[in-house]
């Protein structure tokens, strides 16, 4: 099983059968496994070019058979031999109930193999002083969480967090998705907590963060206990990193140079924070962020080098996935 970015969450994040997230920054194991397979269930899902690649190359092995409760998504982008229009947990029981038990023991040990080097692929490689690796951030973050709504903004920090973060519960993970709303997180996070009255952890970039940043007043007046981790690089990171790999580095408009210091404008709205730019200044941090009753804003140094991969290449395909910095 795979989960399409908005579909995350959906599976628990260890699921025997969970692969993690499909897509251009999908999990390697994710992707070979839909490349190899010889039947795709696809379930409410609209098959757009983040997820496909090459649609013309997609799946090539698979039968495709395609639920989806509206209409207009089926048969849109990728040919489907069977689609279904309906409710997926009804359509779904209908199938289930149709079906005899199948067992497939070399399929579920090449799936095995998949995620074995897949877990061997994301060990956390050593920062150089003064920088930390975003697996570290999400790693050190997440063992503080008792049943957090995660929120992310848009760029490298969301792609990061949906590779990486053990989503555990259904409707747990915020994110604006396609839509690219870079600002959107702490607002989402406001209104999560007002929903849910859990704490929500907002995962956003020095980009994101400068643009709605303001709401930190209506979190403060709201007692919001947010923990609001900046993975700060300078840069808008996930253009420069197209910028990086595909127009030889040629960049523009992506270095922000700015000289805001997250921590302080938090402070100056009433909220704490700190800095963390090793993995004893984050653990300080997070114990910190997580001891208080309203917001709190941790800034990380994240090196303006660091990239998501695996990336699979805009109109690419499963054979041109890239896996290492260039």
């Amino acid at each position: 099983m795979g989960c399409s970015l908005m579909g995350l969450s959906a599976v628990p994040h260890d699921h025997p059968r969970f692969l993690g997230m499909m897509g251009m920054h999908g999990s390697l194991a994710a992707q070979y496994a839909e490349d190899e397979a010889d039947l795709v269930l696809a379930l409410g899902v609209r098959f757009s070019d983040r997820a496909t690649g090459d649609q013309n190359r997609f799946a090539r092995n698979a039968a495709i058979i395609h639920i989806d409760i509206d209409n207009a998504e089926l048969q849109k982008n990728i040919p489907a031999v069977l689609d279904l229009c309906g409710d997926v947990r009804d359509a779904l029981t209908r199938l289930l109930a149709l079906l005899p038990q199948q067992r497939h023991p070399a399929w579920n040990k090449r799936i095995s193999a998949l995620r074995r080097k897949e877990s061997e692929r994301t060990a956390v490689p050593k920062n150089g002083s003064g920088t930390l690796h975003p697996y570290t951030i999400i790693d050190t973050v997440q063992k503080y969480d008792s049943g957090a709504v995660i929120v992310t903004d848009v760029g490298q920090h969301q792609m990061w967090t949906a590779q990486r973060y053990p989503l555990k519960t259904p409707r747990s993970f915020l994110t604006s998705g396609g839509l690219g709303a870079m600002g959107y997180g702490l607002g989402a996070a406001v209104g999560a907590y007002i929903a849910t009255g859990k704490r929500p952890i907002l995962f956003t970039g020095d980009g994101s963060f400068g643009m709605n940043l303001n709401e930190l007043a209506t979190a403060v007046s709201e007692r919001v206990p947010a923990v609001i981790v900046v993975m700060r690089n300078g840069t808008l990171g996930m253009v420069r990193q197209w910028q990086t790999l595909f127009f030889d580095r040629r960049y523009a408009g992506t270095t922000l140079d700015r000289k805001t210091d997250f921590v302080r404008v938090a402070e100056g709205f009433g909220a704490q924070g700190m800095h963390a730019d090793s993995p004893e200044s984050l653990q300080k941090a997070a114990e910190a962020a997580f001891a208080a009753d309203g917001p709190f804003v941790i800034e990380c140094a994240v090196s303006a080098e660091e990239l998501v991969l695996p990336m699979l290449p805009p109109g690419g395909s499963a054979d041109s996935i890239i896996t290492e910095y260039p």
